[in-house]
Formats: C-alpha cells, sequence, structure tokens
C-alpha cells in the first residue's frame, strides 16, 4: 500500500474504525513505515476528537440541523453522486484543521503503532547540525525571556497566526505532560526564512518547539533513538527531536535540558 492509496480509500475509515481485519491489517503495515501517513492519521483524529468535543458543547438546534439535513439531502439527490457526501465531510474536516485548532501531538497515536529502535545509547552528529544550532540559540535566549509576538490568548489563537503566514498550526499539547503554552512567535532567519517558535514551560524544565523550512535537510546520524518518526538527540548537552512534517518543506525541532529519559517521556506522555 502506497501513501495515496491510503489516503484517497483508507484514512476516513480507518479513523473511524470501520476496516475490516485484512484492511486493518494492511493499513498498519503500511503505518509503520510511514511517519507521514502516521501523522495525518493523528491529525484526523484529533479534528474528530474536537469535534466530539465541541458538539457536546454547543448543540445546534434541532430546526437547524433538521434544515442542514435537509439541503444536503436535496444536493445529494441532484448531484445523484454516492460519492458525494465523504467528500462533503472530507471538506468540513479540512476547513475545520484549517482553522482554529488546538491538535495535540501526533507523537502518542504514533507511538501506539510505532517501534522503537535504540541505538545502543546513540553518538552525537558528527558536526554542526545548523538547524539544531538555531533552536538552541532560541531556547537558551527564550528560556530566559520569552516575549510572544503573535496573539497567545490561546492554542487557537497561536495557531491561526502561523496558518495565517503559511507556517504549520501544529501545535504540540504537553500539557499532559505538566507543560502550560507560554506563547508563539515568528521571526525571520538568517537566509530570510520565517520559523515559528512555540515555547512551553514546566516545573523546573521547559521545551521549545520550532518549524523550519527543511532546505533538503537530511535526518542526522546519531540518534538515540527514534519513536514513531521523532527521532531524538543529545547535541552539545541539550536534547533535541526532530522530525518532518508532511505538508510543504518543514522540519519541526524540539529542544530542552531535561535528559533524554524525561525528554521522551514528556513527549510521549501527550494525549490526542
Amino acid at each position: 500500500m502506497d501513501c495515496t492509496t491510503y489516503i484517497e480509500r483508507y484514512l476516513d475509515a480507518h479513523v473511524d474504525g470501520e476496516l475490516g481485519a485484512v484492511e486493518a491489517g494492511a493499513v498498519e503495515q503500511h503505518l509503520k513505515g510511514c511517519a507521514n501517513c502516521r501523522l495525518l492519521y493523528a491529525e484526523e483524529r484529533a479534528v474528530k476528537a474536537l469535534v466530539h468535543e465541541r458538539a457536546r458543547r454547543y448543540q445546534t438546534p434541532a430546526q437547524v440541523r433538521g434544515s442542514i439535513l435537509a439541503a444536503l439531502d436535496a444536493v445529494d439527490s441532484a448531484a445523484g453522486n454516492r460519492e458525494r457526501p465523504q467528500r462533503t465531510r472530507r471538506a468540513a474536516l479540512s476547513a475545520l484543521r484549517s482553522a482554529r485548532l488546538w491538535i495535540p501531538t501526533a507523537a502518542a497515536a504514533a507511538a501506539v503503532i510505532a517501534f522503537v529502535i535504540f541505538h545502543g545509547g546513540g553518538v552525537p552528529p558528527a558536526g554542526a547540525v545548523p538547524a539544531f544550532d538555531v533552536a538552541i540559540a532560541r531556547y537558551q535566549h527564550f528560556d530566559a525571556h520569552f516575549e510572544p509576538n503573535v496573539p497567545s490568548a490561546s492554542p487557537a489563537d497561536i495557531s491561526d497566526a502561523y496558518l495565517g503566514h503559511k507556517m504549520p498550526g501544529l501545535l504540540w499539547n504537553l500539557q499532559p505532560s505538566g507543560y502550560r503554552l507560554v506563547g508563539g512567535r515568528l521571526d525571520r532567519l538568517s537566509d530570510g526564512s520565517l520559523a515559528a517558535f512555540t515555547f512551553y514551560r514546566g516545573e523546573g524544565s521547559s521545551i521549545l518547539c520550532a518549524f523550519m523550512k527543511a532546505h533538503g535537510m537530511q535526518l542526522p546520524q546519531g540518534a538515540t533513538q527514534t519513536v514513531g518518526g521523532h527521532s531524538y538527540y543529545s547535541y552539545k548537552g541539550y536534547r533535541v527531536c526532530m522530525s518532518y512534517y508532511p505538508r510543504g518543506d518543514f522540519i519541526c525541532v524540539m529542544v530542552s535540558r531535561n535528559t533524554m529519559p524525561h525528554f521522551v517521556q514528556d513527549i510521549l506522555g501527550t494525549s490526542l
């Protein structure tokens, strides 16, 4: 199974738990080796969870729901296309995702189906890794003083600001690991490209998440471990987690001073 087949034929049914045993087995086999599709699956689950949460909080009046359903039925009948409801649903989910979403990290969903590769403690990357150096330099500054430059009253505000500048709007939800979201920043790097920096602070520790253009960057050698497409490094006295964002040419680099076991647990401790 390739990514196109999974996304177009199986993704929605997988999220809804509607796959048969044979299809589910094929899907799980594909996801084990595809971090991009794991992230898409996690995003779809997050959107569905958000829809359920908001639906419980804000009940649409029965008369309005009936009018909407009647209008959709009329459109479906006129189109005569059985695939229309599926496309309508996917379009609605896409619209929700591109709007004000507090998307929890994909790491937890990925961890359920991921395999963990240990490398005997790992060897630090040979030579400099510019993306790591950028993230660490910002982390050092922000750990002493972080001042958001985008609206940061809520995760949705930060996500909106990032999406409005064509940056990934995916935010890590580190609350289950004891971290509060401090805020977000959009800054230009030395090469003129835009980067998004989201800062989290916990009791006695902190984490910075940086989204930057990949510019063809390859995954550095020397990862301590790899969990569900997220590779962890010990680099210049810091703990670094790197992964690729599946849409656009972006990488996610997370930095902390915490010990590696705690850093990995902090990220895996998130939930959808």
